[in-house]
């Protein structure tokens, strides 16, 4: 269990009063920009391996195959060293008027495989017709090996349950399914390369997720749930359900709702915010949420959550007030005093669209922290033109926010491609890739450089 308050987060502010972007200031983004590579269509999802040597991309709507002289959903593996294309994984498609092909990838613990998530079946689907489901990848021979059916659909994102203490050796996968409104338990503990691409053996079952609350969107799914995290115990997980705004909290080892924290309540946050990614940092103190709907970021103290949560364990899914995020917010400490939330709508001098200006369709979307120690959160932006989200000008560039969590300051912002989604840092910290869903490339950027001038004396 946890034992650090919020008073901890408040002290680190002190150790920094000297650092500062001022010498930032004469920079733009192309002065850290390395290089860009062209990948498949709709770059989704991106995750870098173990190792920090490969770096792979789930690409929503593929390639073409020149022999075939047809599209073919495709997974890309670049060679982050060198930013270059070193193979295409060719995977099933999923249905021709759907979803095409791929969305997230992810690993498993020990590094052995790499799984990437199709979001649908259908009639017209090349494998598993009732479904999502997970490509399975040898990352030695970086060869598909497997095929494991999340029978939900808009399978999205894969996340890793830490390893059980009383259950070393159990590896369990959860894959959110954005529009079934579910939770698919995967069990790769026994993977293996046998010859036999037939995964269903390795699916358990679904978690059939439930919401006290309304959808204040007309789509048919009522929760979407997407982001996922787990506690460092591997004991719970976080599911955001982006509709409805609310926090669901499962037990990961009987895998069951066990309560729904209720969403925040505009006077509490400032402004409407939904609940979109999140991730926890290594020690398991803090989780960083990005809420596309109010352009901003927040953090949770993940003990005083555990805390609510055992509080009412005994009930059948029980609904947490609102009031609770008032208890789990670790506000920023900045100069400007503490800020439960960071509205990210000011974008760069050298942005194309809005050059020094406030926008307030920034809509920030992926969040990554830097794998060192966790001081930076990485922010994508996918920024559009239209109050629907769903309608995109492939000419508006979006952008990505460099935030110092120790006191709130927007350290440097990037100018990101074409909707950039899939977001990552490379293991050692140096390299900051970003992808731009509508202009189907890779940016890299040297983030060393901007860390270092950053915390220069």
């Amino acid at each position: 269990m946890i034992l650090l308050g919020t008073f901890f987060y408040f002290i680190t502010a002190g150790w920094i009063a000297h650092a500062g972007p001022q010498d930032l200031v004469p920079f733009f983004s192309k002065d850290f920009l390395v290089k860009t590579a062209e990948t498949g269509c709709m770059p989704k999802g991106m995750k870098a391996d173990n190792s920090g040597s490969f770096l792979y991309v789930a690409e929503m709507c593929g390639k073409i195959d020149p022999a075939k002289k047809r599209r073919v959903p495709t997974a890309s593996i670049f060679d982050l060293k060198k930013q270059t294309l070193a193979k295409t994984v060719v995977t099933p498609a999923g249905p021709v008027d759907g979803i095409f092909a791929n969305t997230e990838v992810d690993f498993s613990i020990d590094g052995r495989f790499a799984f990437i998530s199709r979001a649908e079946g259908g009639k017209t689907a090349e494998i598993f017709q009732s479904g999502g489901l997970l490509s399975v990848v040898d990352t030695k021979s970086q060869n598909i090996i497997k095929y494991i059916p999340t029978k939900g659909e808009g399978s999205k994102i894969i996340a890793a349950r830490p390893l059980l203490s009383d259950k070393p050796h159990e590896q369990i996968l959860y894959v959110a399914n954005y529009f079934s409104d579910d939770v698919s338990v995967i069990d790769v503990s026994n993977l293996k390369n046998d010859g036999n691409l037939d995964g269903s053996s390795h699916f358990i079952r679904k978690i059939r997720l439930q919401t006290s609350f309304t959808n204040p969107s007309i789509k048919k799914y009522l929760i979407a749930p997407r982001g996922i995290t787990f506690t460092p115990d591997g004991k719970y997980a976080l599911i955001l359900a982006t509709e409805t705004g609310s926090l669901i909290i499962v037990d990961a080892v009987n895998h069951k709702q066990i309560a729904e924290l209720s969403p925040i309540e505009e006077s509490t946050a400032g402004r409407a915010v939904n609940l979109r990614h999140v991730v926890v940092t290594k020690n398991g103190r803090l989780a960083y949420f990005s809420h596309m709907r109010g352009n901003a970021v927040s953090r949770i103290d993940m003990d005083k959550l555990m805390q609510e949560i055992s509080k009412v364990a005994p009930m059948a899914t029980p609904v947490l007030p609102s009031q609770v995020w008032n208890k789990l917010f670790v506000p920023f400490n900045t100069s400007e005093g503490l800020k439960k939330i960071l509205i990210l709508e000011d974008y760069p001098t050298d942005h194309p669209n809005f050059p020094g200006k406030k926008w307030d369709l920034a809509h920030p979307n992926t969040i990554v922290l830097d794998p060192q120690d966790n001081r930076y959160l990485y922010v994508s932006s996918r920024t559009t033109s239209y109050k629907d989200d769903s309608k995109v000008d492939p000419r508006i560039k979006g952008k990505i926010d460099i935030i110092d969590t120790r006191n709130g300051k927007i350290v440097f912002t990037l100018v990101g491609g074409a909707q950039p989604t899939a977001l990552e840092v490379s293991p050692d910290g140096s390299t900051l890739v970003s992808a731009g869903l509508k202009d189907d490339k890779l940016y890299f950027y040297d983030v060393s450089k901007i860390i270092s001038l950053y915390e220069r004396r």
